[in-house]
Formats: structure tokens, sequence, C-alpha cells
């Protein structure tokens, strides 16, 4: 400290009592660049502190933390509060705990009032959606649903290719028609081919309700459900294949796509 008056003193024109220490023997006057190093170390902090002014100190507090002095310091967190000597009172500190543990009761009894609910909901559409699939594949009743092309999530409603697709879950195969492969296609005219068919019968089937007419097999060997897709007692299987995007199946083994001329 006694470097800084002397440099001081010196800025001020004070050379006699700068020098005075010097004089004395006990310590020398402070050098020039050492003069050099406390003018820049006080230009560095000039500029620093608007710097330092313009910082939002609120953002760096960690979540849930709040830094009160009504009376004093003390702080509060979610975990409780910390009261510094000097700061609140202990009658201040335990109304704010017991209103904080009121109001974290309140909200877990609210948070687990509103999982409940949206639980139950859950269970009862679910419940709703296996009871409509059961009675689709059952053939009692039409159905309708929005399909997409299936991709890699989890296969709702949606197209595999032609004659396959996924309805509440359920894997169906269309039982009387067969289309041109596309995992994988055997030839590319069977890739554009199955394509085409799967875009077509997923535009039939969310055209509006249909109704899945079991057959004799329930089931192929691959745990498909085997049923002919009707709107208004008409094969979609069989629109299809008018449109030359399918042939009729009736079992046994299927021809290839690639080596009959089909396309």
């Amino acid at each position: 400290m006694e470097y800084v008056f002397d440099f001081m003193r010196l800025l001020s024109g004070d050379r006699a009592g700068a020098t005075r220490r010097g004089g004395s023997g006990r310590r020398p006057a402070p050098g020039v660049l050492l003069q050099l190093r406390l003018v820049f170390y006080g230009v560095l902090l000039g500029l620093m502190v608007p710097v330092i002014r313009q910082i939002d100190w609120a953002a760096l507090v960690p979540p849930g933390l709040k830094v009160e002095w009504p009376s004093g310091f003390g702080i509060a967190w979610p975990a409780g509060h910390l009261r510094v000597p000097g700061g609140w009172s202990k009658a201040a500190d335990a109304a704010a705990v017991d209103a904080s543990t009121s109001a974290n009761a309140a909200a877990a009894a609210a948070s687990t009032t509103t999982g409940a609910l949206a639980t139950a909901a859950g269970v009862a559409s679910a419940a709703s959606t296996a009871a409509a699939a059961a009675s689709a594949l059952s053939g009692g009743k039409a159905v309708s649903a929005r399909f997409t092309i299936c991709g890699h999530a989890k296969r709702i409603d949606c197209m595999v290719d032609g004659d396959t697709f996924w309805m509440a879950g359920t894997k169906i195969r269309i039982a009387d028609i067969d289309t041109p492969e596309t995992h994988p296609p055997r030839c590319a005219s069977e890739a554009r081919a199955g394509k085409a068919a799967t875009l077509k019968m997923q535009a039939l089937l969310n055209a509006g309700p249909f109704t899945l007419v079991p057959i004799k097999r329930d089931v192929d060997r691959y745990g498909r459900k085997l049923r002919i897709v009707e709107r208004d007692g008409k094969s979609l299987g069989e629109a299809l294949v008018r449109t030359g995007l399918a042939r009729r199946y009736g079992g046994g083994k299927r021809a290839p796509w690639c080596r009959t001329g089909w396309f």
C-alpha cells in the first residue's frame, strides 16, 4: 500500500513526499516499472467495472436458490433454509419452513392426483382401443383408422406393403390378394409396383370405414391375422386387382413377380 500512496503522490506532483521514505533508508521510492504496472492494473480495473455491472448475476444462481436479506442475511432453497447469525429470526424461519412444507405437500398431492387421473384415462383408452380392435377382427363392426407408412417407430396403424398392414397394434394380411414385395423386392420393377400398391391400398383404407371379414384360417404361419377387407360388401383387394397392382390369391405357393412378365 505504501507504493500505491507514493505513486498517487507522484501523479499529484508531490515528489518530495514520494521520495521521503527513500531518504530515510527504510525503503526506496517506487521504480518506473512498478508505476507502469499500477497504471496498467488501474486501467484494466476501469475497463472491467462496466462489464461487471452488466452481468446478470441472478442468471448465475443455481435454479431454486434464493438469496434474501430482509434483516441480516439468509439463504432459502428447495431443501430448506439457512439462517446466518444476525439474519432471520427463529420465528420467521419456522414460519417460512412451515409454509414451504405445506406448499410442497400440496404440490405433491396435486401431482399424485393428476398422475392417477392420467393413468386411469390411459388405461381406459387402451381398453377401449383393444375392445374395438377385437370387435373389428371378428367382423362384427366396421372400423376406420388413419394409416401411415410403417417405419422404425412402434407400429400401430400403418402399411407394411400392399397386402399387409397394422391396425391397433395387430398385424393383418389381406387374405384374397397378393401384391409385389417391398421387403425386399426382387427386382427394380417389383420395387416400383410394390410401392404403388402400398400407396393405393393406404388410400383405399383411409377412404372410410371398412370391415375385416374372417376366413377359415385365423392366422398364417407368421402370426398375421388373415382377413378379407370389405367396404359396402365389396373387397378392397379386388379393387386393387382391377388397377393391375395385385393378383387374386387363394392360398398356396405364390408365383414370383419378376419372372412372370406381370409388369
